[in-house]
């Protein structure tokens, strides 16, 4: 049985739903009425996990809602990123990235921190090109000096290349 949970704040123009847990074949997103949102809004902070029979409920879900809704995805953990990257529709074509983990580590104090990046500060997409404006070594993450950004830079921030 999945732990997905999620919560709602919504206003009459936009939607926020917070989602956390696993997304897997027991999932059960909200009904949420097409259209009736302008933006709607995904909090994925929680989100833990994603299996593949959770990649199809997901794409089954957002395909039909993202016709006629904006949507923004904030606080997106590895998982989900790696989705991004990997999987046609999976961010539709109407979205907007705003803010992602990006992992870091430590070889010599075998610390892992993950690090909230926010489109348009601590990293850019513009024409096709990224730019990280984030330098770890200086941030000193949890207090070690020597942390290493966890990803390839190239693969890792595919996505920002297609979202608007």
């Amino acid at each position: 049985m999945s732990e997905f949970k999620s919560q709602t704040v919504e206003d009459s123009t936009n939607l926020t739903l917070q989602f956390s847990g696993t997304i897997d074949e027991d999932v059960e997103f909200p009904v949420v009425e097409a259209g009736k949102y302008q933006t709607i809004t995904l909090d994925l902070k929680g989100i833990k996990a994603i299996n593949s029979v959770g990649i199809r409920e997901w794409l089954n879900w957002i395909r039909p809602l993202a016709e006629k809704s904006k949507f923004v995805l904030e606080n997106c953990p590895k998982a989900m990123v790696f989705q991004f990257n990997m999987v046609e529709g999976f961010l539709p074509p109407n979205s907007k990235v705003a803010s992602f983990y990006v992992p870091f580590y430590s070889e010599s104090a075998d610390q892992e921190e993950n690090v909230l990046f926010n489109v348009g500060k601590e990293v850019t997409a513009d024409g096709g090109n990224i730019s990280i404006k984030y330098d770890a070594k200086a941030a000193q993450l949890g207090g070690v000096d020597d942390m290493e950004m966890d990803v390839t830079e190239g693969k890792y921030f595919q996505f920002l290349k297609r979202t608007t």
